[in-house]
């Protein structure tokens, strides 16, 4: 199997966590993880797509691993998602990105073992598998489904 680099991203409206992480065969490495934030609208669906496109560039990522949408309480969460979402289908579409979509439980049971995981399981794991202590649970989040991405390959 040949080695591949994906960029693995956890959409938020304020928060949008992205973990970069190279491929071998069955080993991985992390190379760059972080967030972009941004506070209000519209700045923030421009700041975030400015943010994911010099992520992109910088690191040539061939294949894009995104969390999908679930539906919460608030619709109105769902909607504001769906714009994060089209921003980083349109940066895939612009780069020539692979599109891979794994549900909030098939992330959280690849990096737990247990797909109803909380939030803090999710981080401490991440922590433990990488070595690493991600900023914002974004950013973990972001790790977890590059990671997911790698044991579903």
């Amino acid at each position: 199997m040949s080695s591949v680099r994906v960029i693995g991203i956890d959409p938020g409206n304020y928060k949008t966590g992205y973990a970069i992480l190279d491929i071998n065969g069955n080993s991985f490495k992390l190379v760059d993880s972080g967030t972009i934030s941004a506070r209000k609208k519209p700045e923030n669906l421009k700041k975030i797509f400015n943010g994911l496109n010099e992520i992109i560039r910088e690191f040539s990522p061939s294949e894009l691993a995104l969390e999908s949408s679930f539906y919460g309480k608030n619709p109105q969460v769902l909607i504001k998602l769906g714009e994060i979402r089209g921003i980083i289908l349109l940066l895939s579409a612009i780069h020539e990105l692979k599109v891979f979509e794994y549900t909030p439980q098939r992330v959280k049971n690849a990096i737990t073992g247990y797909g109803w995981a909380g939030k803090e399981d999710v981080f401490s794991m991440v922590n433990r598998l990488f070595n690493v202590t991600p900023e914002h649970q974004d950013e973990a989040d972001a790790i977890a489904v590059a990671f997911c991405h790698f044991l579903n390959r």
